[in-house]
């Protein structure tokens, strides 16, 4: 879908457009990520491609409604507590995240954007929680607006209600319909990193950088209550309990394409009325 996680982001501008985008009173769209391994079929930067994937397919969401946006270059140095012991997996601690990830925000100020929507793509609570930390630090700080835009259904993961002023929720209406052929074998069991729909993610926005051949003969790992106990465990105890790095069912893969994009553009108009209402 692209060849550069810089292609179409400020980065491709010179400082004279940048002053010009800063002074119109325009969202930002700030993708987020980490380097991180995703089993032996994706990309280290799996997280990341999404991330602006997602930013890009908004971006044109907004243009359709009369609303101009601009995307800020990704950020994919964070937090990886469960994956960091693997090859290519680079981790910061919390803290240097969130002293960065503050700097980088009083750059944006500086530049004049005030309303800021950070797209992120990875799960680890460590990482959601130094992003959420230093979204609610700049904007009582440096007076802007910055929000995390998260799924609805992941809420509970973090111990959040969805009224938080520091969110975005993404909750659009899906058809039940579209669900239906879900793996009964899967049923109970969580995909949660370099599945099936982590698989599909990768193969709708990058389908060069997906080994699909591996992905459909690799068995499902998706995990119960315990597996995600080991899971969330990390280092030595989440690489025993999952050797090849992905915990889900990468095979899975085509039941969730096929309707993957009609997912993301449901996401995207509900993102995209919630700026500019």
């Amino acid at each position: 879908m692209f060849q550069s996680i810089l292609q179409e982001t400020l980065a491709e501008e010179n400082w004279q457009e940048v002053q010009k985008l800063g002074g119109r009173n325009i969202p930002a769209l700030f993708p987020l990520g980490v380097i991180e391994e995703h089993g032996p079929h994706l990309p280290l930067g799996a997280d990341i491609y999404w991330s602006c994937g997602m930013c890009r397919i908004v971006r044109d969401k907004l243009k359709s409604m009369g609303e101009k946006s601009v995307i800020l270059p990704p950020y994919y140095w964070g937090v990886n507590h469960c994956t960091h012991n693997f090859p290519g997996t680079f981790s910061l601690r919390p803290q240097t995240m969130k002293q960065v990830l503050f700097e980088i925000f009083e750059n944006v100020r500086d530049f004049s954007f005030h309303d800021v929507y950070c797209f992120n793509y990875h799960g680890d609570s460590y990482h959601v929680g130094a992003i959420a930390d230093t979204i609610k630090e700049v904007n009582e700080k440096l007076g802007i607006s910055a929000r995390l835009v998260l799924n609805e259904m992941d809420l509970p993961l973090f111990g959040w209600q969805g009224n938080e002023d520091f969110l975005l929720i993404v909750n659009p209406e899906y058809p039940m319909e579209w669900f239906e052929e879900e793996d009964a074998s899967e049923r109970g069991l969580l995909d949660i990193h370099a599945g099936a729909f982590e698989t599909a993610a990768m193969n709708y926005f990058c389908p060069e950088l997906v080994d699909l051949k591996t992905a459909e003969k690799l068995p499902s790992t998706s995990l119960d209550q315990e597996g995600l106990q080991k899971w969330l465990q990390g280092g030595d105890v989440t690489r025993e309990s999952v050797p090849l790095g992905y915990a889900g069912n990468p095979a899975g893969y085509k039941a969730v394409g096929s309707i993957f994009e009609k997912i993301l553009d449901l996401q995207a108009e509900n993102i995209a009325k919630q700026i500019i209402q």
